[in-house]
């Protein structure tokens, strides 16, 4: 079973693409306003829950974005799945 966003059928049971971005948005900001990790999970979710996709943003001195990376998942690898804890997020090694 996945935990990825479910997306809604029309009326010939195909897929309406813009729908799977329904989701809600946690995240977590440093001193200086920058977004450090952000997450998405169905609307809803508890944030103790591992149906979270976690991702940790990384800046430059100049505060620009250099890298978006991702947390390891189980088998060590980088993960854009929705299986973490949003409350779980800095104890995550990321990649």
């Amino acid at each position: 079973m996945t935990n990825r966003p479910l997306g809604y059928l029309d009326a010939q049971n195909r897929l309406i693409y813009d729908s799977v971005d329904d989701l809600a948005f946690r995240g977590e900001y440093d001193g200086s306003n920058n977004l450090i990790y952000k997450g998405f999970a169905r609307p809803g979710s508890p944030t103790s829950n591992d149906v979270w996709q976690i991702a940790k943003l990384t800046y430059d001195g100049s505060n620009n974005i250099t890298s978006i990376i991702w947390p390891q998942n189980a088998l060590g690898n980088a993960s854009n799945d929705y299986v973490f804890e949003w409350d779980d997020r800095a104890t995550y090694t990321y990649v």
